[in-house]
């Protein structure tokens, strides 16, 4: 039985075995292949990817600085110089808005414009111009025009020749309505006064770029006819800012030279005797004479200096005693150490009186190397003259020689001493004149120094006011721009700044963003 069963037990199948290799090899191939291709297609997708993202960075980059040049331009302009030197204040803004839609200022430099300003007198200059441009909205145009390539300009400018602008070239003009104004480059500036008269230096401390250029817009377009006359030839040291201080009053202003036949125009509403070192001549006090007998305006500025110290102004004092008013021949000395400068007794403050107190916003100003002015009795001339500066009651006056040593007996006693005056004559037409015992409020030295925005200049200008007040003058107040290290330097120029925002913005980040688009794209590349 057991063999038969064991006969009739099938016997166990082995499993046949097949070589499966090729099989398997194939299908990893075939999963290979799959993944290579999807990895392929992902790595050409991820290219074109980083391709278009590059390409719309760039477009959206162009089109954001076409859009924002064209419509947020202004807006979105900065100024990175130091104190804003190539950008116009509000209240040039304001004067440009003031004008009418259809005004025209053409300003015209007669030169070529120079592709690098940095280091020269233009670099402060034609920046600023262009902005003008940008804000004035087509009411200023500005060109440059080489004379010797186009001699025609000259004639366009100035047809009748008389300002001989052949003579001018490196100069801006400035037209409107047919009237012209010049503007020398180095008249934009402040500059240290002893530098320039000892070394020859033009060492910048101040910018009066905008002023410069405002006022003389301001004073072309106004209607004015207000007449000064600056009488020269005196041993002055000069009137460059004081002129240009009138012309920035739409005063027109004009050099009236000593002469053998010295007569004052009969157009003369102002006439100006700043800084004379030699007295007037017999000629002279005549004419003047006669000037204040007409109620002519009188403005005089003297001071005490060794230039002068022997001058006693003998026939200016007969002019003056006129109207109640003589200069002495000493020098003050301020001795109350609150009101002494640096500690010394010749340069001090003084006090404006309850009259003029308001004409530069502060009683307090400036003195410097002062005489003293005083008041004469005189019934004859029925003038009245009031103190307008004057010193602490503890000043005193000293005689001085030729050497600038006080004389034995040269000092008084200790009073208070006017350093300004100001008078009106009893005439129907009164003659009107302030007299000024130091130059603290007209010299060029004073000004260039301290600048056009200073209390002391600013009491100038009220006083004009005053004597030009049947004629109202006014200027637009333009605020002197500092210049930092006294000199012109190229950071200041906003052309450097600008470049560099523009490589900045322009290529620096694009091409960051497209290293790290590579960057992005390779990693990726790899997985």
């Amino acid at each position: 039985m057991m063999n038969n069963d064991l006969n009739n037990k099938k016997t166990p199948v082995m499993p046949v075995r097949t070589d499966m290799s090729g099989k398997a090899k194939h299908k990893n191939n075939t999963r290979e292949n799959n993944t290579n291709a999807q990895s392929d297609d992902r790595a050409g997708k991820l290219k074109l990817y980083s391709i278009g993202s590059v390409v719309l960075l760039i477009a959206i980059v162009l089109l954001s600085n076409i859009l924002f040049d064209g419509i947020f331009g202004k807006a979105l302009t900065f100024d990175f110089s130091d104190y804003n030197q190539n950008t116009i204040s509000q209240e040039s803004v304001d004067f440009l808005n003031s004008l009418s839609p259809d005004t025209h200022i053409r300003i015209v430099g007669l030169f070529e414009r120079p592709d690098n300003v940095a280091e020269t007198a233009y670099q402060c200059i034609i920046p600023l111009l262009d902005d003008y441009v940008k804000k004035s909205d087509g009411k200023i145009t500005v060109e440059y025009v080489n004379m010797t390539e186009q001699p025609s300009i000259i004639s366009q400018l100035d047809p009748s020749n008389s300002y001989d602008l052949s003579s001018k070239a490196n100069s801006y003009v400035i037209q409107y309505n047919g009237r012209i104004k010049i503007v020398d480059p180095y008249d934009c500036y402040s500059y240290d006064e002893e530098s320039l008269a000892y070394y020859g230096q033009y060492v910048v401390i101040g910018n009066n770029t905008e002023f410069t250029f405002t006022n003389a817009m301001y004073n072309l377009t106004s209607d004015s006819a207000f007449k000064a006359y600056i009488i020269t030839g005196l041993k002055e040291a000069g009137n460059v800012y004081i002129t240009k201080i009138l012309d920035a009053m739409s005063i027109d202003v004009t050099e009236l030279p000593v002469s053998e036949n010295f007569t004052v125009p009969d157009d003369c509403d102002l006439l100006i005797l700043n800084g004379p070192n030699s007295d007037i001549s017999e000629k002279m006090y005549v004419a003047m004479t006669d000037y204040l007998n007409r109620g002519g305006k009188l403005f005089v500025a003297v001071d005490y200096s060794l230039d002068n110290v022997s001058v006693r102004y003998e026939r200016l004092n007969q002019l003056l005693n006129q109207i109640n008013i003589n200069i002495d021949p000493v020098l003050i000395s301020e001795n109350s150490p609150g009101y002494q400068l640096g500690g010394y007794s010749v340069d001090s403050t003084v006090t404006a009186t309850d009259d003029f107190k308001d004409y530069a916003g502060i009683p307090y100003l400036h003195s410097t190397y002062a005489r003293s002015v005083r008041e004469i009795s005189s019934a004859n001339t029925g003038a009245k003259a009031s103190p307008v500066l004057v010193t602490s009651e503890k000043a005193s006056l000293l005689e001085v020689d030729s050497q600038g040593n006080v004389t034995a007996d040269g000092s008084s006693s200790e009073s208070q001493y006017n350093v300004a005056m100001y008078a009106v004559s009893s005439d129907v037409k009164p003659a009107r004149a302030f007299v000024f015992g130091t130059l603290n409020f007209s010299s060029d030295a004073y000004i260039s120094s301290y600048g056009l925005n200073d209390s002391n200049v600013d009491f100038f200008r009220s006083c004009i006011r005053e004597l030009a007040s049947d004629k109202p003058v006014n200027a637009l107040t333009i605020t002197t721009k500092d210049v930092e290290n006294y000199s012109l330097s190229p950071e200041k120029a906003t052309g450097s700044y600008a470049t560099a925002m523009l490589v900045v913005f322009m290529v620096v980040i694009p091409v960051i963003l497209v290293a790290m688009a590579v960057i992005v794209y390779t990693k990726r590349k790899n997985l």
